[in-house]
């Protein structure tokens, strides 16, 4: 499973909270397991459903009137462990244990 990092903008002329939840509606829809962050969405999937899901979002944010739709998609891909979200946090928490 990939974790990966999402930031969406769009011009519309509005402000970009109907976009990021534009794209959580998508994510809720193709069952995607995320979180939401001031600066991102962070989720868990496998990297063809999460690119797949991109897409469906820059398509929605153009159908609510978006000229432009930007996005930042950041996968971190792993084969060797099974990882998640907050496994990832956890291995990290555990480090700043062990040297405090």
């Amino acid at each position: 499973m990939a974790t990966a990092s999402l930031s969406i903008s769009a011009e519309s002329g509005k402000g970009i909270r109907e976009y990021v939840a534009i794209a959580l509606d998508v994510l809720d829809e193709m069952g995607i397991r995320y979180q939401l962050t001031p600066m991102a969405t962070n989720m868990e999937g496998d990297v063809e459903t999460i690119c797949k899901a991109l897409a469906l979002i820059h398509a929605r944010c153009h159908e609510r009137g978006a000229a432009r739709v930007g996005s930042l998609l950041k996968i971190d891909d792993r084969i060797d462990t099974a990882q998640t979200l907050e496994s990832k946090v956890a291995h990290v928490e555990e480090i700043r244990k062990r040297s405090g």
